[in-house]
């Protein structure tokens, strides 16, 4: 075995234009479906990062009947147990409570009903950036008694910074919940809903309007990227009260989990399409090179080579070609998209604008996780080998008294 791979690796040598033409070709094909693949999955981690951070977090601990009941009466009580063992898991970076509720607010002669939600505002910031999207006024902190409210909402009702606003709602057990709240600020959020009827209050001020004391309707769970998302919720699921539950991003936001499926099955078709042409590619230059060594093959059959060992001949300098252009691919795909990681590319200014106003940073962004190149590396290097077990029938059918004589 050892000495027909050598025999093997030699003949990749004696004619080096072939062996390179058929490299290369395995080469881009590496690369072009790896920039493929993180292209399609680095806007995917964009879209749910984005989410995430606007609005649900990456988990949330909730009581078992919130999310199907949205009600003050299935509120939480805080658990600074529970709150230590959630951070202490691995990959969480920030366990943030959360309180919130619907109002009617008013101002003059102007009403709205409105979203309210009470944060602790420098660990919410942390999250969103809210701070840097206040556009009058400024940004309130936990001690605030007053609100940071929506740019649209500002409009409608025709406020202004320091100006009173009116909200009555219903609070915790029933009781009525009614709150003047000078406005200490005025921010745009960046999806066009909450910009128009969004109000931000400390948690501790939320709390007081809407008499639930020491209560939240979630606790938000930031991790690093929602690849980390599934051992989190397993680690939490092992000491949760039977009175609570956790739900993941994809758990609260099912449409989006949708599209990105749907999308990417799309795209997995257009990468096994791909794959079809890059297959034909190699199988094309290989069944070249075959045909060019008929003569050869007869010859060293007529010294005494068996056709067995000549397939197996065969089949490592295929294989040697396929495995040295999946790692040239890798290492030349590695800098290559870390480039783009570093240096993401702009989209098109009318794409870019509509993106802006939702947010979205207009770039088009480019996934670094090591599986997805990986993937097509090996799925190529499979693709070579297979092709190579093709080229082997071929040279068992191969009448070698014909191939002696040209």
């Amino acid at each position: 075995m050892k000495t027909n791979l050598k025999i093997a690796w030699r003949n990749l040598w004696r004619n080096k234009r072939r062996t390179l033409i058929t490299t290369a070709s395995i080469v881009f094909s590496v690369l072009f479906a790896s920039f493929m693949r993180a292209i399609q999955e680095g806007s995917y981690d964009s879209m749910i990062d984005n989410m995430v951070k606007f609005y649900s977090g990456y988990l949330q601990v909730q009581d078992t009947a919130y999310w199907d009941e949205k009600t003050l009466e299935n509120t939480i009580a805080y658990d600074s147990t529970l709150v230590n063992e959630i951070e202490k898991i691995k990959d969480v970076r920030m366990v943030t409570p959360r309180l919130e509720s619907f109002a009617l607010s008013a101002y003059n002669e102007n009403s709205k009903p409105v979203f309210v939600m009470g944060i602790v505002p420098e660990k919410e910031d942390r999250i969103i950036k809210l701070s840097e999207k206040v556009e009058k006024g400024s940004f309130i902190t936990n001690d605030d008694k007053g609100a940071l409210i929506s740019q649209g909402l500002a409009k409608f009702l025709k406020l202004d910074v320091n100006d009173t606003l009116v909200m009555i709602s219903q609070g915790y057990h029933g009781v009525s919940a009614a709150g003047k709240f000078a406005v200490k600020g005025i921010f745009k959020h960046p999806n066009p809903e909450f910009n128009n009827n969004m109000v931000y209050l400390s948690l501790n001020t939320a709390q007081d309007f809407y008499s639930a004391y020491g209560r939240y309707t979630s606790e938000i769970i930031m991790v690093h990227d929602h690849y980390e998302v599934d051992h989190v919720k397993r680690a939490i699921l092992k000491f949760l009260p039977s009175d609570k539950r956790v739900m993941t991003w994809d758990e609260m936001n099912p449409e989006m989990l949708k599209m990105i499926q749907g999308d990417r099955a799309g795209g997995i078709i257009m990468l096994w399409i791909l794959y079809l042409v890059i297959g034909f590619g190699i199988f094309g230059t290989v069944m070249m090179m075959v045909n060019e060594r008929r003569r050869e093959f007869g010859v060293i059959n007529a010294v005494g080579m068996r056709k067995s060992r000549i397939n197996i001949m065969l089949f490592a300098e295929i294989v040697m070609m396929g495995m040295l252009g999946a790692i040239i691919g890798l290492l030349l795909t590695a800098p290559i998209i870390w480039w783009f990681y570093e240096n993401p590319l702009p989209m098109p200014p009318d794409m870019a604008g509509a993106m802006e106003a939702y947010g979205v940073e207009p770039y088009m962004f480019v996934s670094i996780r090591l599986m997805i190149y990986f993937n097509q590396a090996l799925t190529i290097f499979l693709l070579s080998s297979f092709i190579a077990a093709i080229m082997m029938i071929s040279v068992k059918r191969l009448n070698m008294v014909k191939a002696l004589r040209g």
